[in-house]
């Protein structure tokens, strides 16, 4: 079941709100420049509505008002679509979160306005005022688009209204907080060095903070031993099988896991990740194979992101808000294009992939990569469930979506290695996923980490990302491969 009724009516209840005033229309500016706006942040955002006749709209945005909140801020100001230049200065001398152009009812060209204008850095409606005869709306809206705006064309005023309201409701991840253990944007295997802690809050709405790996090393011991006890028991009586694992290694993970727990409740967390892979392969870990405390975290409905995956983290935390499910967060191992089909594989898997309301997978115990060392979840994957993948891109910008359905699970935990001593067990979740042109999918794959939820969510993950000014990327069809 997705969510789309849900949000939609969250959107139109919460969304609007504001006082719509009209100011004089600003003087000749003489000059082309990209537009000067700010990001969304958080509190009331400015909605600024440009147009040739703004008392033609004072109605409208009156009834937009009555089902308001105080989360918009409206400006109206009254614009020349033929003046570029004039429209530039108006733009310039404004600092707003969203920009409604209502086009004017007749024209045969809007000359050099849409290379002047640039990327807006905002989100755009743009909304036609002749929805029977529409070409040159569309020319403008396309070549907005072209020059980098994150545009939405309505064709009423009804379908602008609800665009705004996406827009001005709270970013969906506005104002969560994640903590992750390792150096600042210096994993071990996914380094994120373009992005800082302040861009992903412009971006996203989320609060990012670095701790030392060390800290957490000295600290997780401390957790209630019972509860770390009660916790290894549970583990142990709901699994199908234990291969090769001694109770104190799953005991020391336990631990590992009521310390995060209580830490994620205490300072009210919704996200935490750990540079795992700088320690997982050292002869003397300085902390337990996360992988078992991930999965129950992930199940509990806190984001728990493998390797310090800043993006892949988001992406978590992102579609697991969507969904209102826990996610898988998986390598993208090899694609067959032909046969448009993936193979993701990883080491830990939350066992409530089908939501709160449903059972747990099944599984079984094993230890990490067959290595010795370690705990891992082994989960039985339903074979043909549809599922949607997620990634955003590395400068926050993107976002791709692919829909698919679970193939098969290959079950290789027992091999140990090639004859150049190449490991064949991958990791211990492995499975062929069939998707929509696996070939685009290549070419726009936004790294390593591909992250999993049950369903298909892809016309609210549309608009939560149209929200929060990030493109989506997909393929052509967004419905899930037979």
């Amino acid at each position: 079941m997705t969510l789309r009724a849900g949000r939609r009516t969250f959107i139109k209840t919460t969304a609007m709100a504001g006082i719509a005033a009209t100011l004089p229309v600003a003087a000749p500016a003489g000059q082309d420049a990209v537009v000067s706006a700010v990001r969304p942040g958080p509190g009331r955002k400015h909605l600024l509505v440009l147009s040739d006749d703004p008392k033609s709209h004072e109605g409208w945005i009156g009834s937009v008002q009555s089902a308001s909140g105080q989360n918009l801020r409206v400006s109206s100001l009254k614009v020349d679509y033929q003046k570029p230049d004039d429209l530039i200065r108006v733009l310039r001398a404004q600092q707003m979160d969203i920009l409604l152009l209502c086009l004017p009812r007749l024209t045969f060209n809007f000359g050099s306005l849409y290379d002047s204008m640039g990327d807006l850095r905002v989100p755009v409606i743009v909304l036609s005022a002749n929805p029977e005869l529409i070409p040159i709306d569309a020319n403008l809206v396309a070549s907005l688009r072209g020059n980098g705006a994150n545009v939405r064309f309505a064709l009423s005023r009804e379908e602008a209204a609800e665009l705004v309201g996406i827009v001005a409701a709270p970013r969906i991840l506005e104002g969560r907080r994640a903590v992750l253990f390792g150096k600042p944007f210096e994993s071990t295997t996914v380094p994120a060095r373009n992005l800082t802690e302040d861009k992903v809050y412009r971006q996203t709405g989320v609060k990012m903070e670095y701790r030392p790996l060390a800290e957490l090393a000295s600290l997780y011991r401390s957790a209630d031993e019972t509860a770390a006890r009660k916790e290894m028991q549970r583990w142990k009586g709901e699994a199908t099988e234990i291969v090769n694992v001694p109770d104190e290694t799953i005991l020391d993970v336990c631990r590992l896991y009521v310390y995060l727990r209580a830490m994620v409740q205490r300072e009210g967390l919704s996200a935490v990740s750990l540079d795992c892979l700088g320690f997982t392969m050292s002869p003397n870990p300085i902390l337990p194979y996360p992988c078992l405390a991930f999965a129950r975290l992930r199940d509990d409905g806190i984001t728990a992101a493998c390797e310090a995956d800043v993006c892949g983290m988001l992406t978590s935390m992102f579609l697991e808000r969507v969904s209102r499910k826990p996610s898988f967060m998986c390598n993208l191992m090899s694609l067959d294009a032909p046969r448009s089909k993936i193979v993701l594989s990883h080491c830990t898997s939350a066992l409530g992939l089908e939501g709160p309301a449903a059972p747990p997978l099944p599984y079984r115990l094993h230890n990490y990569h067959n290595f010795g060392k370690g705990v891992v979840p082994e989960v039985a994957f339903p074979q043909g469930r549809e599922v949607l993948l997620g990634a955003f891109s590395k400068d926050l910008k993107s976002f791709a979506a692919w829909p698919g359905r679970i193939q098969s699970q290959v079950k290789d935990t027992e091999k140990s290695s090639a004859g150049g001593g190449t490991p064949l067990n991958a990791c211990a979740n492995t499975m062929e996923v069939k998707i929509r042109d696996a070939g685009r999918f290549l070419q726009n794959v936004n790294g390593l980490h591909q992250v999993m939820v049950f369903g298909d969510y892809t016309k609210t993950v549309g608009d939560a990302l149209y929200g929060m000014n990030v493109s989506l990327v997909g393929p052509a069809e967004f419905n899930p491969p037979a």
